[in-house]
């Protein structure tokens, strides 16, 4: 008998989140009322009120119920009401909807007055406006002229604001309805849809006290989000689903280019410091290991990692497709760099370590060789504006390259292997990433070692890293430690360390026109990293 009792329990079906509510606080009267027992003295004999509440707590309750309401919890909404003393609306709101919906006109105006003491006049006159014309539009489809006549001279709103409205109303009195739509012409509402739509229009000019919006809590929360994002001085993408290994802003700022391990590039749009919007995505290759742009920001080249997929695609930013392709074919990894102020035609300069160092002249769908060195196993290039082009190669050098008359020069002989380097702005200063001593700080007209900055392990990786802030006065870096490094150029002291990656990261970009970091990592996200709120944009604080 015992476990065909259990049976049955179980077989029983489920209640409610309502009536369980409902069994609580019976449950809780009960003992409340009982007498109590020499060791519950903490009972009291008289059931307890509900406390008193303010208007934020009413207003809270209120929105919840709608929120539950629309959810089809009628049982919870009708406990949480009766418990609290609250009305979900005032009646007079109820019965307004209702006689919309219905087109009860007459009966909804009769309401729209007893609601006199708390809406101003101004949107009373609004409302009966709109009333008016949905009964006008409701007689002349019954073919009662001199009603919606009569209706246009007497009850019509003669405040200066409805002339234009009226003036418009009268010249309809003249046309047959059964050849035109006077509801298309006015905007009149018909459909449930409609009349809806024509509630939520007068809900705007109702106190919440009376009528709650439609869908409250939800456009509440939006608010708060969109609020939060303004505010918030951190944002993490996850679009990419692979370690993600570079980043890139377009000149402009406006725009930011990422790459992973597998799977397409990204664009992404910069609205502002603490919104990025996905705006492409670029298909045709599966890995993405440098990303540059041209001086306008119109193509992004983008190159693999070593391997039978290393050409070289050249994108149109804001078509999303293929500009052109470079043949690799020493499948060897590329770097490569636009070169700026080209006359209106693109030019790229693409290198590798198997001694190709070439420039191309691009065009839809065509690329042309304009020169090349032979010999020279390259790590990284840049180029400048006055014709030069950077490039560190496997000897420890950066040297100076002009493919116009294919002279060359050495500028620096490090101490250690060149992983890859970084040009500020100015192009007077050049930030080299070296396997065994840290990054190091060379002015390139003097030609001398400003300062090295240490700290951040790279190991074997190549990192790359950035200049940034107000006159590119700051430099920052990725490391295997899952943390941004952040130093000023003026001093070798570490000023900031940001963490929040869980793997290595390996790229970070500062935005040329906003204050904004961006950091990639091999934990497969994208970190957006602004200046706290409150706080000067000019600084970089520590997370």
């Amino acid at each position: 008998m015992q476990s065909a009792g259990i049976q049955a329990q179980q077989q029983s079906p489920p209640k409610s989140v309502g009536q369980r509510i409902k069994e609580t606080l019976q449950t809780s009267k009960n003992q409340l009322c009982r007498s109590p027992n020499v060791a519950d003295t903490s009972l009291v004999s008289s059931p307890m009120s509900p406390p008193p509440l303010g208007a934020a707590e009413v207003n809270t309750i209120r929105i919840i119920g709608q929120y539950l309401k629309n959810l089809g919890l009628q049982e919870t909404v009708a406990t949480l009401f009766a418990e609290s003393g609250c009305r979900l609306e005032d009646t007079l709101a109820v019965r307004l909807r209702e006689y919309i919906m219905a087109g009860e006109w007459d009966h909804a105006l009769g309401i729209v007055d007893k609601m006199s003491p708390f809406v101003t006049h101004l949107n009373l006159l609004r409302i009966r406006e709109k009333l008016y014309e949905e009964k006008f539009v409701d007689l002349l489809g019954k073919e009662r002229v001199l009603e919606a006549l009569s209706l246009l001279t007497v009850d019509f709103p003669s405040d200066p604001a409805f002339f234009d409205r009226r003036n418009f109303l009268a010249t309809l009195l003249y046309v047959d309805p059964k050849s035109v739509d006077v509801c298309a012409k006015t905007g009149a509402h018909r459909t449930e849809r409609e009349r809806n739509a024509l509630i939520a229009e007068i809900q705007q000019l109702l106190p919440t006290t009376v009528m709650l919006p439609c869908n409250r809590l939800e456009k509440l929360l939006t608010q708060s989000w969109k609020m939060q994002c303004r505010e918030c001085y951190l944002h993490v993408l996850t679009k990419h689903t692979d370690e993600v290994w570079c980043a890139a802003f377009s000149r402009c700022g406006k725009y930011l280019a990422t790459g992973s391990r597998s799977g397409a590039a990204h664009i992404w749009k910069i609205i502002n410091e603490a919104t990025v919007e996905p705006y492409k995505e670029l298909t045709g290759r599966n890995s993405s290991s440098l990303l540059t742009w041209s001086d306008d920001g119109a193509l992004l080249a983008v190159s693999a990692a070593e391997g039978h997929l290393a050409d070289v695609h050249i994108y149109d930013v804001h078509s999303g497709i293929t500009f052109c392709v470079i043949e690799n074919r020493a499948n060897d990894s590329t770097v490569m760099s636009f070169v700026p102020n080209s006359s209106f035609s693109y030019r790229l300069v693409c290198a590798d370590q198997m001694g190709h160092f070439c420039q191309y002249a691009l065009s839809k769908n065509s690329v042309k060789s304009e020169g090349k060195f032979e010999g020279y196993r390259i790590r990284a290039v840049h180029c400048l504006r006055n014709g030069s082009v950077l490039a560190a190669d496997t000897h420890n050098r950066v040297r100076s390259y002009r493919f116009s008359d294919d002279s060359e020069v050495t500028l620096i002989e490090e101490l250690s292997q060149i992983s890859t380097f970084v040009v500020d702005k100015s192009e007077r200063r050049i930030l080299i990433d070296t396997k065994l001593h840290g990054l190091r700080l060379w002015d390139l007209r003097t030609r001398t070692l400003i300062r090295a900055f240490v700290g951040a392990p790279h190991q074997d990786f190549i990192i790359h890293s950035t200049f940034g802030g107000p006159e590119q006065s700051y430099i920052a870096t990725g490391s295997t430690d899952e943390c941004i490094y952040v130093w000023k150029q003026s001093s070798e002291e570490l000023i900031a360390k940001l963490a929040g990656h869980n793997a290595r990261v390996n790229a970070v970009a500062w935005n040329p026109r906003l204050p904004q970091l961006v950091s990639c990592s091999d934990d497969c996200t994208i970190r957006i990293w602004s200046p706290l709120v409150g706080i000067d944009s000019s600084t970089i604080q520590q997370n």
